[in-house]
C-alpha cells in the first residue's frame, strides 16, 4: 500500500513501513496568520490572528475597521486636495500686497485654511499608515512604503510649508489693514531683525516637521510633565478614527495651556505666605506677556478677534499646531528676542494693577481690549521704575554674559545704570571678564559692582598676563649686526578698561573725569562722545607727542647675559589707546569698529541712546586689571563724595559701605516689608 507520500513531488522518498495509513486522508491544518498591524506604541505586533481581509486576512477585524476608515479618510482628503489645486493657486506674496480689505484678506486666508486642513489630514493618514500598516513579505517584517507614498508625503510637506506661509502672510496684512496706523508694524519688523546669532528664528520647514513629529511635539508641550499629546492605550472596536485622534491630540495638549493659572503655575513654584503679594502680581505680568505675543505676532492677533478670553482663544477651531508650537516657544523663551515684549508686559501689568482698570492708563488710542484684558498697543518708552526693574530680573534670573540682552531694553541711560545696579546688588551674575582675585579687596566684581552703583558702566576689562620667561627683554634668534652681540626683544601690554558714563552734563560725570584726569600717574584716558563729528576723542595722561600704548615693542643688540640687559632703544607703538576704540586690525578690532558694521552680540550692539565712551588704560605694564579696576573704583567714589584722599583699604571699605547702602534703599525700599532683605558691610571683612 502506497504510503502518504504518493502524491509528493519527484525526489521525495516515500513513507516507511509501519506509518499509519489513515494520514493520507486527515484534511491539513490551515496554519493562523497573526494580524499584521503594530499596536499603538507602533513597536510591538498584534497579538490577535488575521480574520479579515482579502484574498487572504491580514488584520484583525478591529484593525481591518481601523485601515478601512483611515485608508478612505485619506484618499477623501486627497481628493480634496488635488481639487481645490486644480481651482485655484495659492496667492503670492504681489497678490496679499493687493488686498485693500482686511475681510477680503481674511476671506482667502479660510480658504488657504481649508486648504491646509486637507493636506493636513492627508499626511496624518499617510504617516499611519505608513508606521502602523505596512507589514507585508512572507516573513511579515516591517516594510518601507512603495514610491508612490513618499513622493506624496514629500509633495505634501512641500505644499503644507507653502500654505503655512501663505497663511501667515494673508494674516500680516489683514493685521495691518485693521490696524493701518499701528505702530507695531515697524516695531514687528525691528524685532524681527535684529536677532543675536545665538538667537535663530526657526523657518516655517522646522515649525512643520517639529509639529508634524508626535515625539517632538509631545516633547515640547508637556509642559506640567504629562504626555498631553499621546492618546490613551484602548482596545479598539473597530470603528475608531485612527486621524481623528491623531489630530485632536493638540487640542488635548491645548487644553492644558489654556487653564492659564495651571500652565503658568509650572514656571513658578506655589509661594509661602509673605511671597504670595508678589506672586499674583507675577501672575498678572505673565497674561501681560502673553497678550502681548499675541498682539506682536499678527497670525495669532487675528485669530484672537472676538475671543473673549485665552482659553477661548486657545480652543478655537481656526487655532492650529503650528500655532500652539509658536505661542509655546515665545512664552518659553522671555529671555530671547521677546525679552522686550515680557518688559512692556511688566510695565503693562504694574500701570493696569494700580489704577484697576486700564480705563485711566495712557492715551484712549493706545489702548484696547485683547482676551478679556487690557493691553497697550506700543512700547513703553518712559524711564522704568525700580520695581519694574526687580521683576524683570528675579522673574527671568539670567545667566552671566547676556547683559547686551538688556541693554537693547533700555531707554536711557538711566534705565541701563538702573539694570546694572540690580546686578551690583547680586540680582545679575556678574559677566566672565570680571575674574576673581585671592584677595576681596582687590575681586574685579567689587569693583565693577561700585562703578555701577555710581553710574559708570564697565563694558569690558582687559589685561595680559606677563609669561614667566618674559621679567624683561629676552634673547631672540635673530642674527645681530654687531660682532658678540643679540637681538634682544621686549613688549609691554597694559591693562585696559571699556566703558561708558552719560554723555548729557552732569555733574557726578565731570567729577569722575577729572578725578581719573588728576591722576596721570595711574590712568591714561580717552573719552569719545556719540555726538562728537567723525572719530573726534579727548585724550589725557600723556604728552601731546607721546602716543598712549596698549601695546608696544621694541628690539635691540646687547652682549649675551644670563639676566636680562635693560631696554633702549624707540619703542614702535603696536596698539594704541585710540586703536582699543578705532582699531581695524585682522586680529584685534576696536569696539566702536566693531559697532560700526553692526557686529551683534557685544556690550552696546543694541544700545538706542547715546553715551560718551572711555578707555582707561593701566599706567605701569602688565599690572592684573583687578588693579585698574580698584583704582577706578576709588576715583568714582571719591567723584561721588563718599571717599576721600589716596586709596587705602579701611577708607575704600567704609566708603563703599555708604554706596551700597544708599543704593539698596533706593532700589529695594518700595519691596512690602515681608520681602526681607540686607545689605552687608565691607568694613565687617577689615575686623
Amino acid at each position: 500500500m502506497p504510503g502518504p507520500g504518493k502524491n509528493k513531488g519527484k525526489g521525495k522518498p516515500k513513507s516507511k513501513a509501519g506509518v499509519h495509513q489513515g494520514t493520507k486522508t486527515e484534511p491539513k491544518a490551515t496554519p493562523s496568520i497573526q494580524c499584521l498591524t503594530l499596536d499603538e506604541d507602533e513597536i510591538a505586533r498584534c497579538g490577535q490572528p488575521a480574520t479579515e481581509g482579502h484574498p487572504r486576512p491580514e488584520r484583525c477585524k478591529v484593525h481591518h475597521g481601523q485601515y478601512r476608515i483611515m485608508y478612505k479618510k485619506y484618499k477623501d482628503a486627497s481628493h480634496v486636495v488635488d481639487e481645490i489645486k486644480k481651482g485655484a493657486e495659492l496667492p503670492t506674496d504681489e497678490q496679499i500686497g493687493r488686498y485693500a480689505d482686511y475681510h477680503a484678506a481674511l476671506d482667502k486666508a479660510r480658504w488657504v485654511r481649508k486648504y491646509l486642513e486637507a493636506i493636513r489630514v492627508e499626511r496624518a493618514g499617510r504617516n499611519l499608515h505608513q508606521r502602523r500598516f505596512f507589514l507585508k513579505g512572507k516573513c511579515f517584517v516591517f516594510h518601507d512604503a512603495d514610491d508612490g507614498h513618499k513622493f506624496r508625503l514629500k509633495l505634501l510637506q512641500k505644499e503644507m510649508v507653502k500654505a503655512v506661509d501663505t497663511l501667515d502672510k494673508l494674516q500680516a496684512r489683514a493685521f495691518k489693514l485693521y490696524m493701518p496706523d499701528s505702530p507695531l508694524h515697524d516695531l514687528n519688523n525691528t524685532v524681527q531683525s535684529t536677532f543675536d546669532p545665538d538667537l535663530p528664528k526657526r523657518t516655517t520647514e522646522e515649525v512643520v516637521e517639529i509639529v508634524q513629529s508626535p515625539d517632538r511635539l509631545r516633547n515640547l508641550v508637556s509642559i506640567t510633565g504629562k504626555k498631553l499629546l499621546a492618546p490613551g492605550p484602548t482596545s479598539g472596536t473597530g470603528d475608531e478614527d485612527l486621524i481623528d485622534i491623531s489630530l485632536r491630540a493638540a487640542p488635548r495638549g491645548s487644553r492644558t495651556v489654556s487653564n492659564f493659572e495651571s500652565f503658568w503655575s509650572t514656571f513658578s513654584p506655589t509661594p509661602g505666605e509673605p511671597a504670595r503679594v508678589t506672586w499674583k502680581t507675577r501672575f498678572f505680568i505673565y497674561q501681560q506677556f502673553s497678550r502681548r505675543i499675541i498682539l506682536h505676532q499678527p497670525h495669532l492677533f487675528m485669530k484672537s478677534l472676538e475671543k473673549v478670553s485665552f482659553k477661548d482663544f486657545i480652543l478655537g477651531d481656526d487655532f492650529s499646531l503650528e500655532d500652539l508650537f509658536n505661542f509655546h516657544e515665545l512664552f518659553r523663551s522671555p529671555l530671547k528676542f521677546p525679552l522686550l515684549w515680557f518688559k512692556d508686559a511688566i510695565l503693562d501689568a504694574l500701570a493696569i494693577s494700580r489704577h484697576g482698570t486700564a480705563a485711566n492708563v495712557g492715551r484712549l488710542e493706545n489702548r484696547f481690549s485683547l482676551l478679556g484684558g487690557w493691553v497697550f498697543n506700543r512700547a513703553h518708552t518712559g524711564t522704568m521704575s525700580n520695581e519694574g526693574w526687580w521683576h524683570l530680573v528675579t522673574m527671568l534670573e539670567p545667566p552671566a554674559d547676556i547683559e547686551n540682552r538688556f541693554v537693547r531694553v533700555c531707554n536711557n541711560f538711566d534705565d541701563l545704570v538702573s539694570f546694572l545696579s540690580f546686578g551690583a546688588l547680586g540680582l545679575v551674575p556678574r559677566p566672565s571678564f570680571c575674574k576673581s582675585r585671592p584677595t576681596d579687596l582687590l575681586d574685579p566684581r567689587l569693583s565693577r559692582g561700585h562703578l555701577s552703583l555710581s553710574g559708570v558702566v564697565v563694558a569690558d576689562m582687559v589685561s595680559n598676563a606677563r609669561p614667566p620667561h618674559m621679567r624683561g627683554p629676552i634673547p631672540t634668534p635673530r642674527k645681530a649686526k654687531k660682532r658678540g652681540c643679540v637681538v634682544w626683544a621686549e613688549v609691554e601690554s597694559r591693562a585696559y578698561m571699556f566703558g561708558a558714563v552719560r554723555n548729557e552734563p552732569d555733574a557726578f560725570t565731570d567729577a569722575f573725569l577729572g578725578e581719573l584726569r588728576a591722576r596721570p600717574d595711574l590712568f591714561q584716558v580717552v573719552t569719545r562722545s556719540e555726538t562728537d563729528p567723525g572719530q573726534e576723542v579727548e585724550i589725557s595722561g600723556a604728552g601731546p607727542s607721546e602716543a598712549l600704548p596698549q601695546m608696544r615693542g621694541r628690539s635691540f643688540e646687547a652682549p649675551p647675559s644670563l639676566s636680562p640687559p635693560q631696554g633702549v632703544g624707540e619703542w614702535q607703538l603696536t596698539r594704541s589707546a585710540v586703536d582699543v576704540l578705532y582699531g581695524t586690525g585682522k586680529e584685534i578690532q576696536g569696539y566702536l569698529t566693531l559697532l560700526s558694521r553692526n557686529e551683534k552680540g557685544w556690550f552696546f550692539s543694541l544700545k538706542k541712546f547715546n553715551v560718551k565712551y572711555f578707555v582707561i588704560l593701566d599706567t605701569v605694564p602688565y599690572r592684573d586689571h583687578s588693579i585698574l579696576a580698584s583704582n577706578v573704583a576709588w576715583a568714582a567714589l571719591c567723584a561721588g563724595g563718599y571717599g576721600k584722599g589716596e586709596y587705602d583699604p579701611r577708607k575704600h571699605a567704609i566708603a563703599s559701605d555708604k554706596l551700597f547702602q544708599k543704593c539698596a534703599n533706593e532700589r529695594l525700599g518700595w519691596l512690602p516689608k515681608e520681602v526681607k532683605w540686607e545689605a552687608t558691610k565691607m568694613e565687617d571683612n577689615l575686623r
